[in-house]
């Protein structure tokens, strides 16, 4: 909303709104006397007091003064210290603490303006959700949320509760209740009120707006001690709370903390890192919910409102955040976020000019004040943290070495300041006496599991309603999943009772069982109590500590708990190596580059009319970031354009040919996105030909594929895909993938296609054999059960066509190929004098 101007008569800054004045790129902080004294410019040559108030301002690692660069800090690591340069307009130069009462007037207006904006959201949002009441309450008969889910299920569109003016409810799809502008009626009653405090200044800022606009009764102020905290953000917590508790007594502050050390963690799951990150989900976001659940005396998770301190301005992630969030991390907490907007500059100004206590870490230079250790922690970071608390650090640079040693790491020093141990994204290094073998998936189920840490008989519970039978050490377990499928389970223990061999027989396309199986297998396997899966159960039913128990009268079997993290456990994640099942050969480099956004046929038709000026204008309609980025990517892999957004040879000749023949163009661009686009070669590698398939049920394959990516990555790619599907001629009139909706969700089959243009045939061959780096093929290959490239997997085409066609391609009048299909022969040999761009040019 403002901008930022450098006050250079009184060394500070200004928020506006007027054109005068250079705005500055990055929002700049204040810079205190402790953080020069560490860099040591009290030894060269710089004079300055130890004053309170800061004495210059920062943006990233350039120092200004009076809004002159006076110095640059470069460089640095975990170890070593930053080099620092020092300008001509710094040598020398004489400090003088900035004048915050003039810092302070100077912004009065513009600071009245934020301030108060943020919290009149905040009691428009606290009064919303204080006084809501449930239509269920008011019309006890009817339970109007559920009505609106079920119409939802049937309709596939959204469904809102609305309040009529005589105070009766009414269910309307949101498109309806927009167009006659009826907002819809909260549905979820708010249990507590919650402020995050971490003992950054964000969250400092937030709480101290919150208290100026809720009751001191109405909510709790809560702390999480991960384990890794500064020993001044631990400090500033206690201090907060004697700060506030002088203006409100009865303020509620809480502390949630891990019934484990963060170290007991790092032995069973690993060092965190930014692969796999664990720690703030077990030490910081379950325990806080374990408090919620114990202090609402519930039972089970309570719906929360928490107001957090996230901005916008702190990565691209957080910017796109929504100010209101509901089931933003967990189902039953709305996040609020007043303060999204607001810089680094608009923080400090806010606390200086309110005199609030803040982290004195911030003193010293860290910019923010997280973990001592983490993953995604900058190299300054990492310097200033061992510098300053090197007590602190030690016990878990001492833990980074003992990994480095036991997997063979040379050089630790240098291995652990490039920050390498941040980048670990599977479980090679870390033994575990607990392990699984999956043995088989189809037609039957088989599964080797050593050494579980928990009852596999708890677990196999939220499968659905079971009856176990027992022979010895046989025991079978007969599982209601579903309405329609019973499954029956075989376990077969040794004598000593630590290994198992699982068996499920007949489970053939049993892909969302055979998913939640591997998760039950995988918890009672690697368990070590963290409690992150028991906050995602609704009912109270699951309880991890000291052991696993469910109870099975609460348990209403909606496998949140399997379903909320990749491989239903997160250790398991973070340490299970290979279960010996075939490597997949998805290309990982394409995997992402659509951005959710699927190839459609207009953008492509407009493409092809205007391809000579396409890039030079914005006609096109499409926005440079969202949409023509990946829609370029969509074209490079189609083979359409260069690497360099020029159009391709191939390109040019597919343009001409589009307005006559189109469906030949989608031909040929699908074989070259099987070949050269990550998502489009898993799929016709995974999905099976006229198998209907879930939106789930592709979600699940895609997981077992490339497990090693996120769970946001993976549904990005995979929603390009099915956009692409539903917006072009690839989907249904190639049969790629035909659509149709059952209860509102999509259905997608395989429809094999034998309409296929002989130059289709001929170019997929072309690419199959660059790709092999041989031109001497047989039919039989392309019909070999394991083979996932080629004709056969892009289509669906029947031998017999197949066929049919190559003997027309023998007589082709540039003779591509010559073929032997008698006497029980059936060999394909091409010229290896052309190549797949040679076929586009001749046969089109």
């Amino acid at each position: 909303m403002f901008k930022i101007v450098w006050d250079r008569p009184h060394n500070g800054v200004i928020l506006t709104m007027s054109s005068a004045g250079e705005a500055l790129g990055i929002a700049p902080r204040p810079v205190f006397y402790e953080e020069l004294d560490l860099l040591g410019l009290n030894h060269m040559g710089w004079v300055y007091p130890h004053s309170v108030a800061p004495l210059l301002w920062a943006c990233d690692r350039r120092y200004f003064y009076c809004g002159v660069l006076v110095m640059e800090v470069k460089g640095g690591n975990i170890f070593d210290a930053p080099e620092i340069y020092i300008t001509p307009e710094g040598k020398n130069i004489v400090l003088t603490p900035i004048d915050v009462d003039y810092l302070r007037d100077a912004n009065a207006d513009t600071m009245f303006l934020i301030e108060h904006e943020a919290m009149e959201f905040i009691n428009g949002v606290y009064r919303r959700y204080k006084g809501i009441t449930k239509a269920s309450e008011t019309n006890p008969d009817i339970d109007f949320q559920a009505l609106a889910a079920r119409i939802e299920k049937k309709t596939g569109e959204k469904q809102v509760v609305v309040k009529e003016s005589c105070d009766s409810f009414d269910v309307m799809s949101e498109a309806e209740a927009n167009a006659q502008g009826k907002g819809a009626v909260l549905t979820s009653k708010i249990d507590m009120f919650v402020a995050s405090f971490s003992g950054g200044k964000d969250s400092q800022v937030l709480l101290d707006l919150v208290t100026r606009v809720i009751p001191s009764t109405d909510f709790y102020v809560l702390y999480s001690d991960t384990g890794y905290e500064l020993p001044t953000s631990l400090s500033l917590y206690r201090d907060i709370a004697s700060y506030y508790h002088k203006q409100y007594p009865d303020l509620k502050f809480e502390e949630a903390k891990n019934n484990k050390p963060v170290l007991y963690y790092w032995d069973k799951m690993g060092s965190p890192s930014n692969v796999m990150r664990w720690c703030c989900g077990v030490m910081k976001t379950a325990p806080l919910y374990i408090k919620l659940k114990e202090l609402s005396g519930l039972g089970k998770q309570p719906h929360v409102l928490s107001f957090i301190g996230t901005r916008a301005e702190e990565s691209t992630r957080r910017a796109s955040y929504l100010r209101v969030a509901n089931d933003a991390k967990h189902a039953n907490v709305i996040n609020v976020s007043p303060i999204l907007d607001w810089n680094t500059t608009e923080i400090w100004l806010y606390l200086i000019s309110h005199a609030l206590p803040f982290n004195n870490a911030y003193r010293s230079g860290l910019g923010r004040v997280g973990c001592v250790i983490c993953p995604f922690g900058s190299d300054w970071n990492d310097y200033l943290c061992n510098k300053l608390y090197p007590e602190t650090t030690r016990p878990f640079i001492d833990k980074i070495r003992e990994f480095a040693v036991k997997d063979g790491k040379h050089d630790i020093d240098n291995y652990i300041k490039t920050g390498n141990w941040k980048i670990r994204a599977g479980g090679k290094g870390y033994e575990t006496k607990s392990t699984i073998t999956i043995i088989s998936q189809s037609p039957d189920f088989k599964a080797f599991i050593t050494n579980p840490s928990e009852n596999i008989f708890e677990w196999l519970k939220v499968l659905g309603h079971s009856k176990v039978s027992q022979s010895g050490n046989v025991y079978t377990v007969s599982v209601k999943y579903s309405k329609e499928r019973i499954f029956s389970i075989t376990l077969e223990f040794n004598s000593n009772k630590d290994s198992i061999v699982v068996t499920v027989p007949n489970v053939e396309g049993e892909i969302t069982f055979i998913s939640h199986l591997k998760r039950v297998l995988n918890k009672a396997t690697y368990c070590v109590n963290c409690e992150l899966c028991e906050v995602e159960c609704p009912t109270g039913a699951l309880r991890v500590t000291p052991i696993v128990k469910i109870n099975s009268d609460k348990c209403i079997r909606c496998r949140k708990c399997l379903d909320f993290k990749d491989n239903g456990c997160i250790t398991a994640t973070s340490i299970k190596q290979s279960e010996g099942m075939k490597t997949n050969t998805t290309s990982k480099a394409t995997i992402n580059r659509y951005n959710n956004f699927g190839m459609r046929e207009r953008w492509v038709e407009y493409y092809f009319e205007h391809y000579e000026t396409y890039f030079d204008n914005f006609d096109h309609g499409l926005n440079k970031d969202n949409q023509l980025k990946p829609f370029t990517n969509w074209l490079i892999d189609s083979g359409i354009l260069n690497v360099d957004t020029t159009i391709s040879e191939s390109g040019k000749l597919l343009a001409a040919k589009y307005a006559v023949q189109p469906n030949l163009v989608w031909e040929i661009m699908w074989v070259n996105l099987t070949n050269d686009s990550g998502i489009c070669k898993w799929y016709i590698q995974d999905a099976n030909f006229n198998r209907v398939y879930t939106l789930d049920e592709l979600r699940i394959m895609l997981e077992n594929s490339l497990p090693e990516y996120s769970v946001s990555v993976r549904k990005n790619a995979l929603g390009s895909l099915c956009n692409t599907f539903s917006s072009c001629p690839i989907g249904s009139a190639l049969g790629v993938a035909q659509i149709r909706k059952e209860k509102g969700k999509p259905l997608y089959t395989r429809i094999p296609n034998n309409d296929i243009a002989l130059v289709t045939v001929a170019y997929s061959l072309y690419r199959y054999a660059e790709s092999k780096d041989r031109y001497s093929l047989t039919v039989s290959e392309f019909y070999n059960g394991n083979q996932d490239q080629g004709i056969y997997r892009q289509f669906g085409i029947d031998r017999q066509t197949f066929e049919r066609c190559l003997r027309s391609l023998q007589e082709e009048r540039n003779h591509i190929l010559n073929v032997q299909l008698n006497l029980g022969l059936d060999n394909i040999n091409l010229r290896e004098d052309i190549s797949s761009a040679d076929i586009i040019k001749m046969m089109l």
